[in-house]
């Protein structure tokens, strides 16, 4: 063929389809100007009547199907293929307020074509229910416009819907059980009791603090087999222990009808945990938690007392079977209260010292009692007095070790207060080694402190005695 007669027809073929393509745009937009047009006609309600009047309701979202009822004499909606399946009103209002208000915003009708609308295999169908009429509604794809194709009662009619039951009923059985919570009242927590198959622990809040220990900065303890106090744990890090409980999200619920859950390892469980606590009126109430078997990385649980399993993260119950009490313990030795102060005794290394404190009696209504401090005929500064008890307060430690005895006393702060338990606590420091002064607190409490900081500590003190000024 001659060059000329091959670019004729290539020409040829190419107006077919330029011509093709205009024609299907044109149809295209012929066809989203019907539906526009569809649009905005008259609402049609395809609603199955009012809220009050719909008892049953029953839809298939990718074969995950789902049945209820609602059964006046249970007070609620029950599942139809499980009665003791626990479901929550809540959850099916907004189902039931869909099927009393679905609308259409036009039709198309005498349709034989349902796949282009995605009715033949609908993605979910809907079923309601009252009385007097059952509505079955299949949901298709959506259209151009952002609503869904609809066809109602399997008749021959495509609706445009606005989308309201696709909104509300992409969803399976789960979305709709009544699931259990951890308490939500908890103003305080009191106590918190473990046990497990590696070992028992209590934790108890003690705000007054307890006649074995020099100070009630630490509210929280962990006690021994008879209940006493033995030690001193940071509230931010029992905080954090507890909150594994308390702050629990039951939402993937295994079974709701477990029995005595002997196929998930409650019927011996691995780790019990009871939580003591306050609710805000004050009252005293309890919950406990019982986990099962771990399952791929996570771990059975229910409340004590119910029939509902849950799955967790196994990581809740590991941190409270393995908890580090070492390492929760306060490492600050000389956290004490101020407010009880009465006289701090200073040896130090050239001379011993006394500062006595007392509080001024305000004289006009509305002045706010001021703290005063002196050392034998001498007043001293306030706000630098403050500054070094903040500085005493906030000590750190780097460990806390076993009774050892140094190498020889250095300096020693008696701190005289208002406490029948611990009138005086004694805090000596002694040499230990190049980096740390041993700390020893009432000669009972052993903690390694930076020399540093100690030091600096100890010529602070001396400081305000030497450099204040003489009472006139």
């Amino acid at each position: 063929m001659k060059r000329g007669a091959k670019l004729a027809v290539l020409l040829a073929a190419l107006a077919v389809l330029i011509g093709a393509w205009l024609l299907a745009e044109s149809m295209t937009q012929r066809h989203e100007e019907d539906l526009a047009e569809q649009a905005n006609m008259p609402k049609t309600d395809l609603s199955v009547g009012a809220e009050e009047d719909v008892i049953a309701l029953a839809w298939n979202y990718f074969g995950d199907a789902v049945s209820l009822r609602y059964d006046a004499d249970a007070g609620g909606w029950v599942n139809q293929q499980d009665p003791d399946c626990p479901i929550d009103g809540e959850a099916v209002a907004p189902l039931v307020r869909a099927v009393a208000s679905v609308t259409a915003s036009g039709a198309v009708e005498d349709v034989t074509d349902f796949d282009q609308y995605g009715l033949v295999d609908p993605a979910f169908t809907v079923m309601a229910g009252t009385a007097d009429q059952v509505v079955t509604y299949a949901i298709g794809s959506t259209a151009p416009t952002g609503q869904w194709y609809v066809r109602v009662d399997g008749t021959d009619t495509v609706y445009l819907e606005d989308g309201v039951l696709a909104e509300n009923f992409q969803i399976g059985l789960d979305d709709v059980l009544a699931l259990e919570s951890v308490p939500a009242d908890i103003a305080s927590v009191t106590a918190l009791a473990v046990t497990t198959d590696v070992g028992d622990y209590e934790l108890a809040w003690l705000p007054d603090g307890t006649d074995s220990w020099y100070t009630d900065t630490w509210p929280w303890f962990l006690l021994d087999e008879s209940g006493a106090a033995v030690r001193p744990l940071d509230t931010d890090q029992v905080e954090q222990l507890y909150g594994l409980a308390t702050k629990l999200v039951l939402t993937d619920c295994v079974s709701w009808s477990a029995g005595r859950g002997t196929e998930y390892g409650l019927d011996r469980p691995q780790g019990t945990v009871r939580v003591d606590y306050r609710d805000p009126d004050g009252k005293e109430r309890s919950f406990t938690l019982q986990f099962g078997d771990y399952k791929d990385g996570d771990v059975y649980v229910r409340l004590a007392g119910s029939d509902m399993v849950y799955l967790v993260a196994g990581t809740v119950l590991d941190g409270m079977m393995y908890p580090d009490f070492e390492a929760m313990e306060p490492l600050a030795p000389t956290a004490l209260d101020w407010e009880r102060l009465e006289s701090v005794f200073m040896e130090l290394e050239r001379d011993t010292y006394t500062i006595e404190h007392s509080v001024s009696t305000p004289t006009q209504e509305g002045e706010e009692p001021e703290d005063i401090f002196t050392a034998g005929e001498r007043s001293l500064n306030t706000e630098r007095v403050n500054n070094w008890l903040r500085q005493v307060y906030e000590l750190p430690a780097d460990s806390r070790v076993g009774e050892t005895e140094g190498r020889g006393m250095l300096y020693r702060f008696t701190f005289r207060q208002d406490s029948e338990q611990f009138p005086e606590v004694v805090v000596e420091f002694r040499a230990y080694d190049s980096v740390h002064h041993l700390c020893v607190v009432n000669g009972q409490e052993y903690y390694l402190v930076s020399r540093t900081s100690a030091d600096a500590l100890a010529s602070n003190a001396e400081a305000l005695i030497l450099e204040d000024t003489v009472v006139e």
